[in-house]
């Protein structure tokens, strides 16, 4: 009985995304993150990195009013830090998935809250005293966090958004920090 009461639901949901409508788009942003937690002075405590993230959005629309956002975003951040005499930077790639309920409050204006996961596919560390890049020893595949943001649509589809995402897991062996990440995105719908 619980099997079907889970499938009904499941299919409700699913029927009223398609009969909302199913909407597709392009997405860039802009992202700085820090570090968080007593082991993040290893950063320095004015380290914050830079990068960017582009990929491809879907948005399930359960009503006028709720939506479901998710896609892939291809993330690359740096952070450089200089201790000493001594010139560090760690460099980052990872596959992004958001799953984001979304709120409009209007017919543009929305607010979207979620989880926030990310899969590592390159973690590399550079320092000046030996003048290469190396793979990073123990930095965790996976990382996720609860994300939360706000952002406007544009009656033609033009979406400008930002949101905040705090790191649940350590993301490396050891390693007594969290990553606390703002972005800053603009997406294209083609189909909204």
């Amino acid at each position: 009985m619980k099997k079907i009461i889970l499938f009904a639901i499941l299919a409700m949901f699913t029927s009223g995304a398609f009969a909302q409508g199913l909407g597709f788009g392009a997405r860039i942003s802009y992202q700085s993150e820090s570090m968080m937690g007593d082991g993040a002075e290893y950063f320095a405590d004015e380290t914050v990195s830079s990068g960017f993230a582009a990929g491809a959005s879907l948005l399930y629309h359960f009503s006028e009013m709720m939506a479901l956002r998710t896609g892939l975003e291809f993330q690359l951040n740096e952070y450089s830090w200089t201790k000493g005499k001594t010139d560090f930077s760690l460099l980052f790639m990872n596959l992004d998935i958001p799953v984001l309920a979304r709120i409009n409050f209007t017919r543009g204006l929305f607010m979207e809250a979620g989880l926030d996961m990310a899969i590592n596919m390159l973690a590399q560390g550079y320092d000046s005293v030996i003048d290469e890049w190396n793979d990073v020893d123990g930095w965790n595949t996976f990382q996720m966090g609860p994300s939360i943001g706000m952002g406007y649509t544009m009656w033609f589809g033009l979406e400008f958004s930002g949101r905040m995402t705090y790191g649940l897991l350590e993301p490396g062996e050891d390693a007594d920090f969290r990553p606390f990440r703002f972005q800053i995105d603009i997406a294209y719908w083609f189909l909204k």
